[in-house]
């Protein structure tokens, strides 16, 4: 199809944008934001999130600076306390918080993505203060980045297209790729070296301990993460 032509596309972003509350925890604590869709309403922009940590006190700690970060309105937490992440398990961030939060309508990246007709494709997730946003948008390939620099400009953003392809009837997601489309980066890591060093082949090239050792976690971690892995 010509580049002129509309199509549904299927992109990943990376981007910054100062003023942002998902800057401040995760440079702040080291926790994970991954984002879920936002709605507008008349007072201003509500979003799902769910922050990661590696115990407890570390999402409670990052929930306690999003929660006095001067860029928030309001935050509710869905549940109690952190609990244990249910979700393919990690050798890193185990526990997560669910959490709703209200911000000005002018200084979120996600408003200003949706009013130019991109769709939330999955989750996003915020680390190291970078963002990642797999997402969905019907256009023309020619006009993309035109489009993207109207939100660099208004946003002061910086921003990086990873991947574009068509999102048509042939594009299918293998279970494996919706499975790790879930994972938080720090996550995808822990499985990438461990693919890389050959712990997925018979015989293994690596061990348990090896991989501990070159990410500086226990070897308990590690092995909660295989075991979990292997049984979804």
């Amino acid at each position: 199809m010509p580049e002129t032509e509309p199509e549904l596309l299927s992109l990943s972003l990376k981007l910054w944008h100062p003023g942002c509350w998902t800057t401040e925890v995760t440079t702040a604590t080291g926790a994970s934001v991954l984002g879920h869709g936002s709605v507008v309403s008349d007072t201003g922009v509500w979003e799902r999130c769910t922050l990661t940590g590696q115990s407890p006190e570390h999402v409670e700690q990052a929930v306690a600076v999003a929660r006095e970060s001067s860029r928030i309105g309001g935050l509710e937490p869905l549940g109690d306390r952190p609990a244990p992440c249910e979700r393919s398990g990690s050798a890193v961030d185990t526990y997560a918080q669910d959490v709703v939060i209200e911000y000005d309508y002018s200084e979120g990246i996600g408003p200003a993505l949706s009013a130019r007709g991109f769709v939330l494709d999955g989750v996003s997730r915020m680390e190291d203060g970078t963002e990642t946003w797999p997402l969905l948008v019907h256009g023309c390939r020619s006009r993309l980045q035109d489009v993207l620099d109207g939100i660099r400009r208004r946003q002061d953003a910086t921003i990086s297209v990873e991947r574009v392809e068509c999102a048509g009837a042939g594009r299918r997601e293998t279970p494996v790729e919706a499975r790790l489309d879930e994972l938080t980066a720090r996550q995808r890591e822990v499985f990438e070296l461990a693919r890389e060093r050959g712990y997925y082949e018979w015989p293994r090239g690596t061990s348990v301990a090896d991989l501990a050792d070159e990410l500086g976690v226990s070897e308990p971690t590690v092995l909660e993460h295989q075991v979990r892995e292997n049984s979804n």
